[in-house]
């Protein structure tokens, strides 16, 4: 398994390497610069005011990248050549493993090295305490600013695996390479709309990834599980549906 592993890490590096790199520097970038049009109070607010916009496009970042991949390798029939060597669920097994790794690099470190920048790089910020401050964990975020930042930078990996699980089950069983690398973030966009129409905004899968997006007040541990266990409901149904109408591999 450990080999597989390390043959499909070896087919999307390059990928996930320059998406990591050119994702690090545009949030380093905007986290050093942006923040100075805004009012704050903590340094590490500045991290959240440059890295906002990808809160909304993360899906993009962790599909794009990967699973074009699988598509067309169901394109080119590559995946027959591969069946009379190993079984085909071990061989998807590692793709996935290989993906998330993929998916976890892309966020997490652009993050963590953003957030690095914003607090021990740019200028610090001067507090304005004439406005009163709220945030979730507020202890934890005015405290250990740094410990704040790597957890919730881990937590959007985490979030992101099942958006990228999204994709790597389109990849599989669809025909169409846009409906693959844009499903997951039509969907998204399509439950952000929903949710707010519902008046459950706290509720929603971006919010899960950036919890900032709503009032502190609102934000509880189900603000953190609802959208990704929905989106694993959505995945399965998805996987069940497509499987009925189109094979893996087409002989």
């Amino acid at each position: 398994m450990i080999g597989l592993v390390r043959n499909e890490w070896k087919k999307v590096f390059l990928p996930v390497l320059l998406t990591t790199v050119l994702l690090a520097i545009a949030m380093s970038v905007l986290s050093c610069t942006i923040y100075q049009n805004y009012t704050l109070h903590y340094d590490l607010e500045a991290w959240e005011v440059g890295t906002e916009l990808f809160s909304l496009l993360y899906p993009l970042f962790v599909v794009v990248p990967l699973c074009w991949n699988l598509y067309y390798e169901r394109k080119n029939n590559f995946l027959l050549y591969v069946m009379p060597r190993v079984k085909i669920k071990k061989y998807l097994t590692a793709k996935w493993i290989a993906y998330a790794l993929g998916t976890l690099c892309i966020i997490v470190i652009p993050y963590i090295l953003s957030a690095v920048f914003a607090l021990y790089v740019k200028t610090p910020v001067v507090p304005f305490v004439e406005n009163p401050f709220r945030h979730v964990f507020e202890n934890a975020f005015i405290k250990t600013s740094l410990l704040y930042a790597v957890a919730l930078s881990l937590w959007r990996g985490i979030v992101s695996l099942f958006v990228m699980t999204f994709g790597f089950v389109l990849a599989l069983y669809c025909k169409n390479i846009f409906v693959i690398l844009t499903g997951p973030f039509m969907y998204s966009i399509l439950e952000n709309f929903v949710l707010a129409i519902l008046r459950l905004e706290r509720l929603r899968l971006v919010v899960a990834f950036d919890p900032t997006t709503v009032d502190p007040k609102v934000v509880s541990i189900s603000s953190f599980l609802f959208g990704p266990i929905v989106l694993s409901i959505v995945i399965g149904l998805t996987a069940f549906l497509l499987s009925k109408k189109n094979a893996i591999v087409t002989i």
